[in-house]
């Protein structure tokens, strides 16, 4: 009989384990849902005025290449699925580099609406250094003309999926259009929003 109510009450734990995220409504596995979405950025690019890129990073080590487009995609980007906008101004010296991506709701006139870090060796102590949206990723940019591809692998954000499902947040994203360290930009939001794009860091 001990043995028998042993196991009702572990069954019932086990239960309540496994119904706590529907217990407190949609709002966990939409999480979870989010954070999927987070893991690549994948598909196409088009812009009616010609474009250019040609670059590489590891974010938050290497840069190499550059980038200037202001177009569409449509594809996996920034954590939506469709086709929207796309802006992306790259440039990598190995040591240095910058970064500026927009996927969707974004003005190129207001850096915080912006993907922006600075990357490298160098770049890093000047910062903004990289949120943990794009921490640990490997963006690839292609763009001759008007068309071209996007392919970024999120590596910190496909962790962050796997341990979303104990509630853990190393991406500072639930609830939120972008992460940012310890929920708070400490990093301070970019540039002024007067900087040419050609203009030096």
């Amino acid at each position: 009989m001990r043995r028998r109510s042993s196991f009702g009450r572990a069954g019932l734990c086990l239960i309540s384990v496994i119904l706590l995220p529907a217990l407190s409504g949609c709002t966990y596995l939409r999480h979870r849902g989010e954070d999927a979405m987070d893991m690549l950025d994948l598909g196409v690019t088009w812009s009616s005025k010609p474009g250019f890129a040609l670059y590489y990073s590891f974010v938050p080590i290497v840069a190499i290449g550059y980038g200037s487009v202001d177009g569409r995609f449509a594809g996996l980007g920034g954590g939506s699925f469709g086709v929207m906008p796309h802006y992306e101004k790259s440039v990598g010296l190995v040591l240095w580099g910058r970064e500026r991506i927009g996927f969707g709701e974004f003005d190129p006139e207001e850096p915080e609406t912006l993907n922006y870090q600075r990357l490298g060796l160098i770049g890093l102590f000047q910062g903004p250094v990289p949120g943990p949206d794009y921490m640990i990723s490997c963006p690839h940019y292609l763009h001759l003309g008007w068309v071209g591809l996007v392919g970024t692998p999120r590596y910190l954000q496909m962790l962050d999926f796997v341990l979303g499902w104990t509630t853990m947040d190393i991406g500072f994203d639930d609830g939120r259009p972008r992460g940012k360290w310890g929920g708070k930009d400490f990093f301070g939001p970019g540039p002024p929003a007067a900087e040419p794009d050609g203009a030096a860091p």
